[in-house]
């Protein structure tokens, strides 16, 4: 019963605008403020959606959802561990040489045959020693050093690495900063005390399994709504839509996009090459645009159409339940436009929920067919590096096809400049060469 794709789309989506209002108000490439620049046109919402929408069946429909699974204490116990981890401090060492485990802040500059090369000079950088973010040989040089010191050393790049500095040598520059050690509070009822309202282990834990499940739940019921939704729309005959609509919508989704590859620390050039087209963008936008014409045609329907005092009080909710103070802050962060199609949106899918048949199937059968396509693409994926590992020992003379300990290597060189492990999925400073492959 696939249906996760759906909601994983929606997903990125919905991630994908958050990330647009997250920290800073929307700007465009000259820095200039834009969060309004959607609301400057009081048109872009001023459109009669059945002219564009004719709605097929949206009540009663035949909605399907995953059982919610209870939690256990296994689970109870890793999110408690995450939230140690979340309160980490950082205790600067002053009084001895870094060892391994300790974490510097340093500048470095490298050169080969005298020259700067692009991805081997930062400033602030918060390295863990031991931790093989860098290559071996770089974070040896900078153990048994203390904070201020500057210091030189060489080292070749491996082979196998990207091909501007593999197998050179380069000399790196580095001073240290500073020095500073991770200190995980200790899991006991003092901790618990600080961090929470409770004063034993056993209620905080208690608790925290209640908030687990609760979540559970409210993510089986968004499943049911974004089902009901994906129904309606599929059941609804959709053509043409406003172009300014359509254009509100493609900015709004480059903007989140945007910040999502800064978040990753890529050039947007970059993350749409890696991981999302021009013409995906085009096709999500357009997902949203019918989304949001059917979402509209439902409310007119029904005759539930948002008006200005519907908006100020589904505004404010929705601004609360993102933690902001004020709505003119949310409004300022995401623009009333913006807002206004999620209420648009959410009050559709109540519509849809309300009137729809329910049916709970059990976890693991609803995904089932999920777990099926991703097993599917993991074999394709396995069998296209067979492929390649095959082409590239038939294409040399004499080459021999090393299965060892290095064979992973052979595998990740082609992701890119920025050799850290599972770098597509871990944000950071994509400039620097000088991560380990392993």
């Amino acid at each position: 019963m696939k249906k996760k794709g759906y909601i994983l789309v929606m997903t990125a989506i919905v991630a994908a605008a958050l990330l647009t209002g997250c920290n800073d108000k929307k700007q465009d490439n000259q820095g200039n403020n834009t969060e309004n620049a959607a609301d400057a046109s009081a048109d872009v919402l001023d459109f009669d959606a059945s002219e564009y929408v004719k709605l097929g069946d949206y009540k009663g429909l035949e909605v399907t959802y995953p059982s919610v699974l209870a939690v256990t204490d296994e689970e109870v116990q890793e999110n408690i561990q995450y939230e140690l981890e979340e309160n980490t401090d950082y205790k600067e060492v002053t009084d001895r040489a870094t060892e391994t485990g300790d974490i510097v802040n340093i500048d470095y500059k490298g050169t080969i045959d005298g020259e700067e090369f692009e991805g081997g000079t930062d400033s602030g950088y918060e390295l863990e020693l031991g931790s093989g973010d860098f290559l071996e040989d770089f974070e040896n040089s900078l153990t048994g050093k203390k904070a201020g010191e500057t210091v030189t050393f060489k080292l070749t790049f491996p082979e196998e690495y990207d091909p501007g500095v593999a197998g050179k040598e380069a000399e790196f520059t580095v001073k240290i900063n500073s020095i500073s050690v991770a200190v995980t509070p200790e899991y006991n009822e003092e901790y618990v005390k600080s961090i929470s309202d409770y004063e034993t282990i056993e209620e905080y834990e208690a608790s925290v399994k209640k908030q687990l499940q609760e979540e559970s739940e409210d993510a089986s019921k968004m499943e049911a709504e974004e089902n009901a939704l994906r129904l309606a729309i599929e059941n609804a005959a959709v053509e043409g839509y406003p172009q300014k609509l359509y254009d509100f919508f493609y900015d709004d989704t480059v903007t989140g996009y945007k910040n999502y590859a800064e978040f990753m620390g890529i050039d947007y050039e970059e993350f749409l090459e890696s991981y999302m087209s021009e013409d995906d963008i085009k096709e999500v936008t357009t997902d949203q645009v019918n989304e949001f014409l059917v979402a509209s045609a439902i409310l007119k329907a029904e005759g539930q159409e948002v008006g200005d005092s519907d908006y100020a009080k589904l505004a404010e909710e929705m601004a609360k339940e993102n933690e902001y103070e004020t709505l003119e802050e949310y409004e300022g962060d995401y623009g009333k436009t913006y807002v206004m199609t999620q209420i648009v949106r959410q009050k559709a899918i109540d519509i849809l929920y309300d009137a729809a048949k329910l049916q709970e199937v059990p976890y693991d059968e609803y995904y089932a067919d999920d777990e099926l396509e991703s097993d599917d693409m993991e074999s394709e994926e396995e069998s296209e590096m067979e492929l390649e590992d095959e082409a590239e020992s038939d294409s040399g003379d004499d080459v021999e096809l090393n299965l060892g300990d290095d064979a992973e290597l052979d595998l990740e060189d082609d992701a890119g400049v920025d050799m850290r492990e599972d770098s597509e999925l871990n944000p950071g400073d994509e400039s620097s060469l000088i991560f380990d492959e392993n």
